[in-house]
Order: structure tokens, then C-alpha cells, then sequence
């Protein structure tokens, strides 16, 4: 790999970046949850950088960080979850970086296939120091380790790997990632996890619902885990229908609504979709959030294969949509004109 892409572009990556936030904890100390992103010094060497050169380091940008051995077994599983988070959350101003233990040149960790489908930032270490600044001082047994950090604190440290990652960084890259919250809440999922196990689902369902009291807006995951829960035990389907449009209505924010109608439409292990609430939940964040809401009711008639008004819908959302939105909005219309183009038109 050409010696330009060494340091100079790591420091043109990352010197905007929050790496020179000085640590907040002595060497001595654990890496915690809280704490401000410890330094990083001139010694990562980037092996590929991602496409898309953005300039970082606002207040307001969040990151995520993993760090891994060459010989971890499932490197390309980890590759293919940090591409998928990168283009998730890029809109979003996410970026991902993968941090190698050893030199990636010397130990072919990705084949040239795999590094050239990459969406995100491959660097190694060069001197280790990096590694003892954040792995090591984390103290965690997890590896590969990941971080996610904003330019004050480190907002979660775990494995990159866990299902839940997804759900902590919607909430992360929207500002509303709290893990003293998470950490109230923890015992209550527990709790409903093992009701779950032994198949006390009404149990199971009371730990939800003190969770999702906490904060309806923030653990609108677990809204969302509580309704395919009713909708898959529940032989009567207005039961669920009733919860998941009262529970929409109780968050009170749109980008918990427009999760719950996604994931009515979208998600794998709904089997029947409600598409009538998915409906009324778009139409309700219409009121607050016109682009977010008509995208969202786009997206229930798209799923009832009506796209004369999917894309007239997605169209008016195009345009009330701000300069970062549009670009997003108009990738989701002409999705839509395509399939108007294999499949008939429902009529009005």
C-alpha cells in the first residue's frame, strides 16, 4: 500500500477530530464510560480511508471506534456490521473507524477484495501506545472493543458486535444517547429477558412497560421489542395495534414514531403487518415534522404497493426537505418510480 496513505492522512482525518481532547483520568486509572477520549498520538497508520472526506470534530459529532487483533475469527463478519453502521448513520455524520492491533500490511488481516468494499476507515497501530490508551486501560475482557465518543466524553464502551449497537447510536448521533438512564433500566430488561426464558410473557410484559415508563421516547427499542413481542402471543391483532399507536402517541417525539412505523413495514420478524397504525402514526408526525411524516407515509403505501401515492407523497417530501435531506429523499423517490415501473400501479 502506498507509504502516502501513512500518517498524513490520518492526521488529516483525524487531527479535527476529538482524539485531542486531553484524558480526563490518570494512567493509572480505568476507561470508563464518562470519560473524556484519551489522546491520540502520530502513531496510527491508515491502511484505507473512507470515500467520503468530511470535516469532523464538531460538538455535536459522534464516533465510533473498535479496535481488533489480526487473528480475530470473524473479521469479516465484524467489516460487513461496521459498513452496514456506516451507511446507516452517515447522513448522520457517523464515522466508523477499524483500529488493527498489528500491522496490516505484514499480516494481510482483509484481502484487496474486502478493503475495497469498505465504507469506513481501516488504520493500524504503530507503536502500541494508542492501544494502551484505550484497550488497555479499559480493562475489558471484549475484544474486538468498541467506542463510541463524542469531543467531551466517551458515551459506550462494549463489544461492536452486540445487537443492541445500532439502537445505542440512533440515539448517540440524535444527542439523546444517556447511560445513566441505561444503566436504571438494566436490571428491569434483565428481568424481563429471564420472564421470557421461563415463558411468563405477562411477566415479561410488566418489565417492559416499567422500562419503557423511564423514558418513552429514549427506549423506544424497547417500545418496539415489547410490540413484535404482544404482535407475535397475542391471537387478537387489535390488542397490539392498540398498545403500539398508544405507546406512539405517549413518546411524543417523531423520530420515535417514524422507528416504530419503519420497523412496522420494514422489520424481518413481523410476519403481519399493521399497516393501518403504521398509517396514523405517519399522519400524527406530519403535524411536527412535515418531511419526516410524509416520508413515512410514503413508506406505508409503498408497502401496500400503491405507488401513485408513495411517489407523489415522497415527492412532496423532496421538496419540503432541507439541503441535507434532499439528497435522501430523492434517492427514496426514484426507488419508487423503479418499482412503479415492474409492478402495476394500484388505482386510486
Amino acid at each position: 500500500m502506498a507509504k502516502k496513505n501513512i500518517l498524513i492522512s490520518f492526521v488529516v482525518c483525524l487531527c479535527l477530530f476529538i482524539f485531542i481532547v486531553p484524558s480526563a483520568h490518570a494512567d493509572d486509572d480505568t476507561l470508563k464510560v464518562g470519560d473524556a477520549p484519551p489522546t491520540i498520538l502520530d502513531s496510527l497508520v491508515v491502511y484505507h480511508k473512507a470515500t467520503k472526506a468530511r470535516i469532523l470534530g464538531s460538538k455535536t459529532s459522534v464516533n465510533l471506534i473498535v479496535f481488533f487483533e489480526s487473528d480475530y475469527d470473524k473479521k469479516s463478519i465484524l467489516k460487513s456490521n461496521m459498513n452496514s453502521i456506516q451507511k446507516e448513520f452517515d447522513m448522520k455524520g457517523l464515522d466508523v473507524f477499524l483500529v488493527c492491533k498489528d500491522d496490516i500490511e505484514k499480516t494481510s488481516v482483509f484481502t484487496k477484495t474486502e478493503v475495497a468494499s469498505m465504507v469506513f476507515t481501516l488504520v493500524h497501530t504503530a507503536d502500541g501506545e494508542v492501544w494502551q490508551k484505550w484497550v488497555d486501560a479499559a480493562k475489558m475482557e471484549t475484544m474486538p472493543l468498541g467506542f463510541i465518543f463524542n469531543q467531551s466524553k466517551i458515551l459506550w464502551i462494549g463489544n461492536p458486535l452486540e445487537e443492541s449497537l445500532p439502537a445505542i447510536l440512533r440515539k448517540a448521533v440524535n444527542g439523546k444517547y444517556d447511560p445513566q438512564l441505561i444503566k436504571k433500566a438494566q436490571p428491569m430488561l434483565d428481568a424481563a429477558r429471564k420472564s421470557l426464558q421461563v415463558r411468563n410473557i405477562q411477566e415479561a410484559y410488566k418489565h417492559f412497560d416499567e422500562v419503557i415508563e423511564l423514558d418513552p421516547a429514549f427506549f423506544v427499542d424497547i417500545i418496539l421489542e415489547r410490540y413484535k413481542l404482544t404482535h407475535k402471543n397475542q391471537s387478537d391483532p387489535t390488542i397490539a395495534a392498540e398498545w403500539i399507536q398508544k405507546m406512539a402517541k405517549k413518546s411524543g417525539s417523531d423520530a420515535a414514531q417514524n422507528e416504530i412505523v419503519n420497523t412496522i413495514v420494514n422489520d424481518p420478524e413481523i410476519q403481519k403487518r399493521d399497516l393501518e397504525s403504521a398509517l396514523i402514526i405517519a399522519n400524527s408526525i406530519i403535524v411536527k415534522n412535515a418531511t419526516m411524516g410524509l416520508q413515512a407515509k410514503a413508506l406505508v403505501y409503498a408497502a401496500k404497493k400503491d405507488w401513485m401515492q408513495a411517489i407523489d407523497l415522497q415527492t412532496d417530501a423532496w421538496m419540503e426537505a432541507t439541503v441535507l435531506e434532499k439528497p435522501m429523499a430523492k434517492q427514496r423517490l426514484e426507488e419508487y418510480r423503479a418499482a412503479s415501473t415492474r409492478v402495476p400501479v394500484k388505482n386510486p
